[in-house]
């Protein structure tokens, strides 16, 4: 938590209204100053849910920095990541964790497993924008075999939106610094080591209210196009930073995941992560020769743009 108290009622209403029971709740607050933790420590002592704070003393960690907290606090044989200001459906932990059981029992429960949702997008009044945040944002699935590649350009799980297991917890653990985001990290260890499991319905309503810290962005032409003309030199030093990031992230996922990985994937990662050393038409070409390119005609142009 992190200053939600005028959003934290609704989505902790919306956990005890989960058909899927057996869960507990740990908590950690970032530095709030609007009553955020007593919040939902007074919650938890009405609704009887079971509940454990972190209170180790530091102060703003971030979204990625608390969570990987969070996830270390953890020994739970899954864990779903919750924001805030988010309302989840009431189905939402049981699809995925049939999902993940299913899964399972398939491939083993030292496998480590990530399942991720659609989400339907509304504002900060829970009125829906869009019944579908893939087709808003313009998430595609990547060509078969060719999931890790996708993921070190683009992440396509939402860690609000996932449910994963112990197994995927200890392969992820400790986040590094590099990692764009945790659940961006999160998805690339399971593409890796395990399997990444599409749930293809949405389980929540992703609240947009202007002060997410990732959020919800159209990826049509026109929405692009607005938000370049509003101001051009931050649109251009945004989409900059993250190509930076994705690559730094890259490297950091190589160093630790090179042994594990077979050697052409192991090479395009680690060449992606230093990209930046190439000419300008080598970076270019790297992208076609890899099959990075996706079927939005605006991303594929943001990514040559910059990369």
């Amino acid at each position: 938590t992190y200053n939600g108290a005028c959003y934290l009622p609704e989505q902790l209403r919306s956990l005890e209204t989960q058909t899927f029971t057996d869960w507990r709740l740990i908590v950690r607050d970032d530095g709030s100053t609007d009553g955020s933790r007593a919040i939902v420590e007074e919650w938890a002592a009405a609704c009887g849910a079971e509940l454990q704070v972190l209170d180790d003393g530091r102060k703003g960690l971030g979204a990625c920095g608390n969570f990987g907290a969070l996830l270390e606090a953890s020994d739970a044989p899954y864990f779903a990541l919750c924001d805030q200001d988010d309302v989840w459906l009431p189905e939402k932990l049981a699809l995925m964790h049939d999902a993940l059981k299913a899964t399972a029992d398939r491939r083993g429960s030292e496998t480590p497993l990530l399942a991720y949702s659609d989400l339907r997008v509304v504002d900060a009044e829970l009125r829906e924008i869009h019944p579908s945040f893939r087709a808003f944002a313009a998430l595609q699935a990547p060509k078969p075999g060719r999931l890790l590649q996708k993921l070190m350009i683009q992440n396509i799980v939402t860690g609000c939106a996932s449910l994963g297991n112990a197994a995927l917890r200890r392969a992820a653990l400790p986040i590094p610094t590099e990692a764009v985001m945790h659940d961006w990290w999160l998805a690339l260890v399971g593409a890796a080591v395990g399997v990444l499991v599409d749930v293809p319905q949405a389980t929540m309503l992703y609240r947009q209210h202007g002060a997410n810290t990732i959020g919800a962005k159209g990826w049509s032409l026109s929405s692009m196009l607005v938000r370049f003309v509003s101001d051009p030199a931050a649109s251009l030093q945004r989409a900059k930073s993250i190509i930076e990031r994705t690559e730094r992230q890259a490297l950091a996922f190589h160093g630790r995941f090179e042994k594990l990985l077979d050697g052409e994937v192991t090479g395009i990662v680690k060449q992606y992560g230093r990209l930046h050393e190439r000419p300008f038409w080598e970076r270019k070409r790297f992208v076609f020769d890899n099959q990075l390119l996706s079927r939005s005609f605006v991303r594929n142009v943001t990514l040559l743009a910059m990369i």
